[in-house]
């Protein structure tokens, strides 16, 4: 799961008034439907609610840590598929989720769209579709992966 879906699902979907929705994420990742990578978890700032349901998951040890594997991967992920700014270090981790759904054998969730004709750097799809890993970027089809119903 990228960054951006979990910073949207709190905005979308708060904490605080859908317990339901938190708890099947949460049951999702005990069950490994689904994994929470620590960087991801790293880019949570300046949202509270999430910052805590992180830090519980993490105490729950639901949060996986990416490999040297997986830090390897990025780097050569980016090497043959440009993705990270080199000014501003944006998508680094993009690099790395990617990295590790393919040493993993797991599919990337992503608001990301494919990169346009005019843009130099790749996007998430862009690389899955590249590498073969599966993508889905459809909140409807994430809630229904975690058996979500409300």
């Amino acid at each position: 799961m990228d960054t951006n879906m979990l910073i949207g699902f709190s905005k979308w979907i708060p904490i605080s008034l859908n317990k339901s929705f938190w708890d099947a994420l949460e049951s999702s990742l005990e069950e490994r439907k689904w994994v929470l990578l620590d960087i991801v978890v790293g880019e949570i700032k300046h949202n509270k609610p999430l910052e805590d349901w992180c830090k519980k998951q993490k105490v729950s040890g639901l949060i996986t840590n990416i490999s040297d594997d997986d830090k390897n991967g990025g780097i050569k992920i980016n090497n043959d598929y440009p993705m990270i700014d080199q000014n501003t270090f944006k998508s680094e981790t993009d690099t790395y989720i990617i990295a590790h759904a393919l040493n993993n054998k797991i599919g990337v969730f992503s608001a990301e769209m494919q990169k346009l004709p005019a843009e130099k750097l790749y996007k998430i799809p862009d690389v899955c579709r590249e590498l073969g890993v599966k993508f889905i970027h459809k909140q409807k089809d994430f809630l229904e992966s975690i058996n979500f119903r409300n």
